[in-house]
């Protein structure tokens, strides 16, 4: 990943250096080193650089990522939507009730890596449980990005916590090896099972899709992903253009994140189109992606600006929480069996189709093409806009079998669901409640 470089003086570069250990590094020269589980990190001269090739080590410029709300410009966005309203359009609120206590959250955590987080804002209230900061800007949100993606988290599951991981400076720019080193510690805390462990990683940024499966902020992924850490990145501001999807959201079981335009009536979402510049796939590998989409345009959101601050933005950065926190409620559901299989009714058609306990891989193959929606008219299955489509509440309440509080029948005047779902009934859940 080396469209941007990362320049350290005197001729020296960042790199990324794989197939070789610390003590190499250092007898050649290099400063500044830095281990992670996918690559070493370290200051090289281009002797230095030669050197470590001719031993037989992969050495790679380290490449500079941002939010994927700038490039290549601030997306245009007004007042329209809160994300309640969005919310209660796509009836995720249905999901959140189907418990006592509702699900909110509690007890999970959310890893928001960005541009940092102003943890005192009334939005925020108090769910920033941990930070840490890889960048030499101040431990604050000076972007006015991060903020506001938490805000979204917390309207979705308002109890669960946040990990604040800043990883980009007042100006929207980050590393590689910043994003890495964030998703290193996490993955340490998921292994110590600290009290901090994640649950979900938001990440609202990207940098170019290469095509390169082991450039180590798409590594460092899949190691989070292998250790049932789910992963949400926003799919890049690149559309209408084909093959915009950017990394690590072009990573095969990252959760890419699409925005779409809402059309809503009374309240309730009728339809939707996919917003233009939400960025479309394929890959450079030939995935479709992204893989769902949720709300990105207009939306009003915390700002980084006072406690009480508010401002409108539109972008993919702003869809990915969405899909965060919608994930954290299904974690918690599960959570209410202590431990056990939950009824059949909970994931079934019949037994064994969606794993127990929901996995990554099991979240985007298996649950996500039966409880999505599409506009009419756009190809069945996942495509290369869409995605599988945005998941909608009263679907995921059919699929368990538990009548939904909107007639489904009127809603699917215009959008057609994406899997068989319209044609599987199960019987109604007893004592759920």
């Amino acid at each position: 990943m080396a469209i941007w470089s990362v320049h350290c003086g005197e001729g020296r570069m960042r790199y990324s250096i794989r197939n070789a250990t610390a003590s190499q590094i250092r007898q050649v020269g290099g400063k500044d080193i830095k281990e992670t589980r996918v690559a070493i990190f370290a200051t090289l001269t281009e002797e230095q650089v030669a050197k470590l090739k001719a031993s037989g080590c992969i050495v790679e410029k380290v490449g500079e990522v941002k939010p994927t709300v700038l490039p290549p410009a601030p997306v245009a966005a007004k007042p329209v939507y809160s994300p309640v309203e969005l919310i209660y359009a796509a009836g995720i609120n249905q999901i959140r009730e189907l418990t006592i206590p509702p699900l909110y959250g509690e007890g999970f955590n959310v890893a928001v890596v960005g541009s940092g987080i102003r943890s005192t804002h009334e939005q925020i209230g108090g769910r920033v449980v941990y930070q840490k900061n890889y960048t030499t800007d101040p431990h604050k949100d000076g972007l006015d990005h991060d903020t506001g993606v938490a805000s979204i988290v917390l309207t979705v599951v308002p109890n669960c916590n946040i990990l604040d991981m800043k990883v980009l400076d007042s100006k929207g720019y980050g590393t590689e090896e910043q994003v890495v080193l964030a998703l290193d510690d996490l993955i340490s805390l998921h292994e110590a099972q600290s009290e901090f462990s994640p649950h979900v990683i938001n990440l609202s940024l990207g940098g170019p899709d290469t095509g390169n499966p082991d450039e180590p902020m798409r590594a460092i992924c899949r190691e989070a992903i292998n250790r049932g850490i789910f992963v949400f990145a926003s799919a890049g501001n690149g559309g209408p253009t084909s093959g915009t999807v950017t990394s690590p959201a072009c990573e095969g079981y990252v959760f890419a994140v699409g925005s779409i335009d809402p059309i809503l009536s009374d309240d309730r979402i009728v339809s939707f189109v996919a917003s233009d510049f939400s960025s479309r796939g394929p890959t450079k590998e030939n995935l479709v992606k992204p893989d769902s989409i949720f709300f990105g345009r207009d939306i009003v959101m915390a700002s980084s600006a006072s406690d009480t601050a508010t401002v409108a933005k539109s972008g993919t950065s702003f869809s990915a929480p969405f899909a965060s926190g919608a994930a954290v409620l299904f974690l918690e559901g599960e959570k209410y069996w202590g431990g056990q299989p939950p009824p059949a009714w909970w994931f079934m058609i019949s037994p064994g189709v969606v794993p127990y306990p929901m996995t990554p891989e099991g979240l985007l193959d298996v649950f996500m093409p039966l409880v999505s929606v599409k506009p009419e008219g756009e190809p069945l299955g996942k495509d290369n806009s869409y995605g599988y489509g945005l998941p909608y509440g009263p679907l995921v309440l059919q699929y368990l079998g538990i009548r939904p509080a909107v007639d489904i029948s009127t809603f699917l005047a215009g959008i057609m669901v994406v899997g068989m779902l319209g044609m599987i009934m199960v019987p109604m859940a007893k004592g759920f409640k």
